[in-house]
């Protein structure tokens, strides 16, 4: 009877617990969306409440979040096929990645992100990027999006781009054209991508020396041993020989919000 009784316990509340959490939460523990498959050093990768010095190979779940230093830049390869290239100083959230119904969700919270995503076939079929200020339709593109200021800017280099303003306010950016949008402001009407930022947008993104899979896996490993080798010096010479300073470069640790970019059908660009 104790035994029933404890049982009796124990199911009310599992049950109560699954009314609390959505469903799809109990799905998307440890879900695949991809990994890193070039850096360059230092990147972290935040998982739950683990945050992690990544390597060439590092897994990505949904829901993980990768923030570069001022010298860092990742690589995300996703399961479909599909790349997101981040820069220095930028957080990036995948929130979703969906890659037999193609459905992926990713949050900009600042820097910049170049994405080059893959044909969007299937019913239903979206890709999506956020920051705070902007939503913009990806139909199988390459693109640039940066978020600064509060400012999200918008360079389209193959296919198009429907980039909308949070309350719905959108425009059709176009191969060679860039848009903007400030705050709650309508996204500017789209202008020719001079030059000077079609180049700064490549290099910003560039993992050109950076570190890859292979012999490059090692050179990770190394960097990422290195970094963990030079914080254990700097507290042991600060606490056994105060008379030794050890300098360590530290990375601060930022925070931001999300743009969203979502896909209907188009031509599709592969970096």
């Amino acid at each position: 009877m104790k035994k029933a009784s404890q049982m009796s316990w124990f199911l009310a509340v599992l049950t109560s617990v699954a009314l609390v959490l959505p469903a799809p939460l109990w799905a998307q523990q440890g879900q695949s969306a991809g990994q890193i498959s070039r850096l360059i050093p230092n990147v972290n990768l935040q998982h739950g409440t683990r945050v992690q010095l990544a390597n060439p190979g590092t897994k990505v779940l949904w829901g993980d979040t990768i923030q570069t230093d001022s010298n860092g830049r990742a690589r995300i390869s996703l399961d479909d096929g599909s790349i997101l290239n981040v820069g220095s100083n930028s957080n990036l959230r995948v929130v979703q990645h969906d890659a037999a119904n193609q459905r992926t969700q990713v949050q900009l919270a600042y820097g910049r992100l170049r994405a080059s995503a893959i044909r969007l076939a299937r019913p239903g079929a979206s890709f999506e990027v956020r920051t705070p200020t902007a939503v913009a339709g990806v139909v199988g593109t390459e693109f640039d999006l940066t978020f600064s200021n509060d400012m999200t800017t918008l360079s389209v280099t193959e296919g198009s781009v429907k980039f909308c303003n949070l309350t719905g306010t959108c425009v059709i950016v176009g191969a060679g054209f860039t848009s903007a949008i400030r705050d709650s402001n309508p996204p500017s009407q789209p202008v020719p991508t001079p030059p000077s930022t079609a180049t700064e947008n490549v290099n910003s993104t560039s993992l050109q020396g950076g570190v890859g899979g292979g012999a490059g896996a090692a050179v990770g490993t190394t960097a990422a041993v290195s970094h963990s080798f030079l914080i254990l010096a700097t507290v042991i010479g600060a606490v056994i020989v105060p008379a030794i300073v050890v300098p360590v470069e530290n990375s601060g640790t930022k925070c931001g919000c999300s743009t969203v970019l979502s896909g209907k059908g188009g031509p599709v660009a592969h970096p």
